[in-house]
């Protein structure tokens, strides 16, 4: 079983300290009505409107001996579905996406801790790192190596696997257009240069 899961559909709009080194988590939009659910199965910490984060929900997780914390924030309003001390399952229906808080457009921000969320954020690590690793091979925090070439149309493989992954597209393993259009949109959404070619400076920011 993954240790944890993608919260919510969408594509990702801005990456891990991807617009600014104070963005310690990453943003995934879609329109309509999307649901929210448990990155894995824990415990709710809090669940509340804060003026930042809006609605919001942290749930403690207790997964291979290790302490996390996950933070779902700019919810709809009036939607979170738990409250502090319920426990959760992973999957489990929480809330939906909105635009509470500090945000200026419907979307999820997500968090990730090892360790207790606290307000300097030092136990942040990039969720993408850990969402469908197992529990028994954890993904480092570290960020992936650049795999060494060019990422493009026609590409196929794990590595393009990984990227639609981090960019919210159908996982097939084969770069094409759709694919494409979702790294232009990251690329555009984090200040990179604009081409719907995965190269060091796109793949650092997505990793």
């Amino acid at each position: 079983m993954a240790l944890f899961i993608k919260p919510s559909a969408g594509r990702l709009t801005n990456g891990f300290r991807g617009a600014s080194s104070s963005h310690n988590g990453v943003d995934w939009a879609q329109s309509g009505t999307v649901r929210v659910a448990a990155a894995a199965a824990g415990t709710v910490t809090r669940s509340y409107v804060s003026s930042s984060y809006g609605e919001v929900i942290f749930i403690v997780h207790q997964l291979g001996g290790q302490t996390f914390e996950t933070v779902y924030a700019h919810l709809r309003s009036g939607s979170r579905q738990v409250g502090a001390g319920d426990t959760v399952r992973q999957g489990q229906f929480i809330g939906y996406m909105g635009s509470t808080g500090d945000s200026t457009g419907q979307h999820l921000h997500f968090e990730l801790h090892r360790g207790r969320w606290n307000a300097n954020k030092t136990n942040a690590v990039n969720p993408l790192d850990y969402i469908g690793a197992s529990s028994s091979t954890p993904q480092n925090s570290a960020g992936a190596a650049y795999p060494g070439s060019y990422i493009r149309t026609g590409s196929r493989g794990e590595n393009v696997r990984k990227i639609q992954r981090a960019v919210g597209v159908t996982v097939d393993g084969i770069f094409g257009p759709n694919t494409r259009q979702a790294v232009i949109n990251f690329q555009r959404n984090n200040g990179l240069g604009v081409d719907g070619i995965v190269g060091p400076e796109t793949w650092n920011k997505l990793f």
